[in-house]
């Protein structure tokens, strides 16, 4: 026999048969706790920004990949110009990529997974902004063969200042400064590595046989905050083998040509000295491949 909380006592059989109902009432209470902390979720992982294809190359897509958990009931695609500190809502998809037009702008995305009323945030926050360039001195290749190019690392995005004379610097030199003629004092071009050897009669018995980048530069650009113009070819079109400084400052675009990734930049000249052959600049160079956005 047991006593009861009442104080009356109870057979075994009614005490095994009430302690076996407080045990299914605990188990129940458990289980409403568990189901009361909500869905398990989780974030997205890899969010990456692309250049949309085709005509679509001012437009950004941004990609990313399913969380460990499972899908999420939606994703939220947010945006934060590189002016602003301050990040918006763009879109709600439940695909895994979303296409942006920013009209223009560049600036930093994040991703949120929403699983029922909880946002997991992705951890990656990839970035539009073109990487600036400090201001850097060129000269002529007559006046300064060591000094005379210039070209943009693909991982970094950082530009640096180059020789001519080394077949080595063929992998990394984007552009050099020359007059097309021999000596110095006449006016100043940007051209294209690979046609040192055709085009630059100053360049002769001074830039060895390599493999040179090809490299496409725009006519004057008036607007140096919009997108520069899409690379249909190298020649009577949008982009040339060289492009002649004509005034400063002067703002040309710059689009890898060759079989190297594609990429675009924007080139501000911001001063020149065309009787010692010495050019000012500085640069914006954007790192995703294809885009075309280079406000700053």
């Amino acid at each position: 026999m047991t006593r009861s909380g009442s104080g009356d006592w109870l057979s075994d059989k009614e005490y095994e048969m009430k302690r076996l109902a407080l045990g299914v009432l605990f188990g129940v209470a458990v289980l409403a706790l568990v189901q009361g902390c909500g869905v398990l979720g989780g974030p997205p992982t890899g969010v990456a920004v692309s250049a949309g294809p085709g005509d679509s190359d001012s437009t950004v897509v941004v990609s990313w990949t399913t969380p460990a958990e499972g899908a999420p009931d939606k994703y939220v695609v947010y945006f934060r110009p590189g002016t602003d500190t301050v990040y918006t809502v763009v879109g709600e998809t439940t695909a895994t990529s979303f296409a942006h037009d920013p009209h223009g702008a560049t600036g930093q995305y994040k991703v949120d997974a929403v699983f029922a009323s909880d946002k997991y945030p992705g951890a990656e926050k990839p970035s539009t902004v073109p990487v600036a360039g400090g201001a850097v001195t060129l000269f002529e290749i007559n006046a300064d063969s060591s000094r005379c190019a210039f070209g943009w690392s693909r991982d970094s995005g950082i530009g640096s200042v180059y020789g001519m004379t080394d077949s080595a610097n063929c992998a990394y030199v984007d552009f050099y400064v020359s007059d097309r003629e021999v000596g110095v004092g006449n006016p100043l071009d940007i051209v294209s590595p690979n046609k040192a050897d055709s085009i630059d009669a100053g360049a002769v018995g001074i830039v060895p046989t390599a493999e040179w980048h090809v490299s496409g530069f725009s006519n004057e650009l008036i607007d140096p905050q919009v997108p520069v113009p899409r690379l249909d070819s190298v020649g009577p079109v949008n982009y040339y083998i060289y492009c002649p400084v004509t005034k400063q400052p002067f703002y040309l675009a710059y689009a890898a040509a060759g079989p190297q990734e594609k990429h675009y930049a924007l080139i501000q000249v911001d001063s020149l000295n065309v009787a010692t052959g010495q050019v000012w600049l500085q640069s914006w160079y954007q790192l995703v491949p294809g885009l075309r956005l280079v406000r700053h």
